[in-house]
């Protein structure tokens, strides 16, 4: 274990950029694919309503964020030795802060930058759609 902000087995390691270029696309394709058949799931797919739209919406970035962030640490990549994340209550305000520390190099940025996006997506959207599911069965 190395301790945070000393070198890293991913600093010294060849980026796979093949592998997380062909994550990325898959898991756009993959969340881009999801919202038609939620629509479909809603019966909503060939007329417009408001509800079911937001709901596969978030579906789709649910499934792109959760399959890229799953996947880079199924793959062997990791970043989140670069990754921290503050909670701030004031009030009635929650506030969630991430923190990146950034590498060395701009192409290892770049795919964290793009890991960061992922996982905060992921995050920011399970509890209120598992929210939102409990309602639609159980109500």
């Amino acid at each position: 274990m190395t301790p945070r902000g000393g070198p890293t087995p991913l600093q010294n390691a060849p980026l796979p950029t093949d592998r997380l270029t062909r994550l990325w696309v898959a898991s756009a394709l993959l969340g881009i694919g999801a919202v038609p058949f939620v629509l479909w799931l809603f019966g909503a797919l060939f007329n417009f309503e408001p509800f079911p739209t937001v709901i596969a919406a978030a579906w789709g970035s649910l499934v792109f964020g959760g399959t890229f962030f799953i996947g880079t640490n199924l793959i062997g990549v990791t970043f989140e030795e670069r990754v921290t994340d503050e909670t701030r209550v004031s009030g009635a305000s929650v506030d969630h802060i991430t923190h990146v520390e950034p590498y060395d190099d701009a192409a290892r940025d770049r795919w964290l930058s793009r890991y960061v996006f992922a996982r905060n997506l992921f995050g920011a959207l399970i509890v209120p759609l598992a929210i939102f599911v409990g309602l639609f069965v159980f109500a």
